[in-house]
């Protein structure tokens, strides 16, 4: 199967367009020294890995508990993984902008500040980017085990592929646990050094799983709709849906609770990460917009049982979805810098740029393989699944 297989020559000149859009913004930003230009670019970057790392984890968790239903679209989030080495490639990048994103990386800045003093041990360019490299190295690795037994079973077969799935993923999830805790805090958290939450991995973790969620759901309704995958239905689509409605609530908690446990504390340290969204000019209406796409809108789309399985219903809120975790990332980093609240040429620019290198990475990660993978075990309970929950009356 080629790349030509999935989009018309004209769609690919169409992305090709938008990567060199993406790469006028960065240029013309860099030009002109704009202050926004790294910020937009570590959130581009951070945005887009999530996506795929979304995809790894929807993977993990598939095998490890056992999960048949979701085989027939396995294929989709195993090539959104193949773009985690050129987004970890995007996120060390990052290093020729750390001046503009990061106030610990200016000396006058750590001298003259009593806590990043204490802690320049840890927030220091050389250890940062260190600790950013073997992350993005684990996740790699794991990425690259996960994909070669997927496509071994394609050649030969045999179970034990699955077996070894399985316990690849079970690590994993431990390990990613970990990793993406660490590189939540330093990525991002780091941006305002003086703040810290107990839950701010959990933050971003609920965003990343529930916009992976959303991006598989969008490109499975994409492939369906241009003849590829007619073995999934509308029982499938029901299970994502299901998935994105309880994820985005899942977002919504952890955002209450975040919130809440600021509030009450009322530390300085703490609510200044609030009163930059809050009050400071022109960032309260993003604040409130935050979540009605995050979760308002999409719950309220989502709530009717038949929304989950039309194509059209569940494609809108996944897109809102998307749109809303790009915005909670905008509102996790500008703030922080002191940016004023617009969204930017240089925004759009990178935004465009950065979804057109998603998804050619994407269509040629995708042609790698069987769209089904034909010798997984489960594959005929997935296939089956439509015939199955509609006997036991699943809602």
């Amino acid at each position: 199967m080629s790349f030509k297989d999935f989009i018309s020559d004209r769609e690919r000149r169409a992305l090709m367009g938008l990567l060199a859009l993406g790469a006028l913004g960065f240029v013309a930003g860099w030009l002109s020294h704009s202050a926004r230009l790294w910020p937009g670019f570590l959130l581009n970057a951070f945005y887009f890995l999530t996506l795929a790392l979304g995809a790894m984890v929807f993977v993990s968790i598939h095998h490890v508990s056992n999960a048949g239903w979701s085989t027939a679209i396995r294929r989709i989030p195993e090539a959104m993984m193949g773009y985690v080495p050129l987004g970890a490639v995007m996120m060390l990048l990052t290093f020729f902008g750390r001046r503009a994103i990061y106030r610990w990386t200016h000396e006058a800045v750590v001298h003259s500040d009593g806590v990043l003093s204490v802690k320049a041990w840890l927030l220091n360019t050389p250890s940062f980017f260190a600790r950013m490299a073997i992350i993005l190295a684990i996740w790699i690795a794991f990425m690259a085990l996960l994909r070669r037994e997927s496509f071994r079973q394609d050649e030969d077969g045999r179970l034990e592929h699955t077996m070894r799935s399985k316990k690849i993923s079970a690590v994993f999830l431990v390990v990613f646990a970990l990793t993406f805790s660490l590189a939540s805090f330093d990525w991002l958290m780091s941006i305002e050094p003086e703040f810290y939450s107990t839950i701010y991995a959990f933050y971003c973790f609920s965003g990343l799983f529930v916009s992976g969620i959303a991006a598989i759901a969008i490109l499975v309704i994409w492939l369906r709709r241009r003849g590829f995958l007619p073995e999934v239905g509308e029982e499938h689509l029901h299970n994502l849906g299901k998935l994105i409605f309880g994820f985005t609530t899942f977002w919504a908690y952890i955002w209450i609770s975040q919130y809440l446990l600021i509030y009450y504390a009322n530390l300085p340290e703490e609510t200044i990460y609030y009163i930059r969204q809050m009050a400071t000019p022109g960032w309260y209406g993003l604040f409130l917009l935050n979540l009605f796409l995050n979760w308002i809108i999409p719950f309220v789309i989502l709530l009717p049982r038949q929304a989950k399985r039309r194509e059209g219903w569940l494609m809108i809120a996944c897109v809102i979805v998307l749109v809303g975790h790009w915005l909670d990332l905008y509102l996790m980093i500008f703030p922080q810098i002191g940016a004023a609240a617009m969204i930017g040429p240089y925004d759009l620019m990178l935004g465009m740029g950065f979804t057109a290198l998603f998804l050619y990475t994407f269509l040629r990660s995708l042609k790698q393989a069987a769209l089904l993978p034909v010798h997984d075990p489960y594959l005929q309970e997935s296939l089956a699944l439509g015939s199955h929950e509609a006997e036991a009356g699943v809602y």
